[in-house]
């Protein structure tokens, strides 16, 4: 059984940059997305947490190699025409 017997698909949102930044001695991933909205070009979404910094570096470069966060969603509707004779 995989996601597409269960009517769900991965969906790749792409991402513009990825960031790293310390806070709190935490190390943070960040990215930015291409915009929906008005203030998503401003706005740097998480992505993850980290307290070694090797973790978070590693967790940037996959995300941005990957072009993008992944997300499982429902399949969009499907429409099947029926020939008729």
């Amino acid at each position: 059984m995989n996601l597409s017997d269960q009517g769900l698909e991965i969906v790749l949102n792409p991402i513009v940059q990825v960031r790293l930044s310390h806070y709190n001695n935490m190390w943070y991933v960040e990215y930015k997305r291409q915009p929906k909205y008005f203030f998503d070009k401003w706005w740097w979404f998480d992505d993850s947490t980290h307290a070694e910094y090797t973790d978070a570096y590693v967790r940037a470069q996959t995300l941005a190699a990957q072009g993008g966060t992944k997300e499982v969603k429902p399949k969009q509707v499907q429409v099947f025409n029926v020939a008729s004779e």
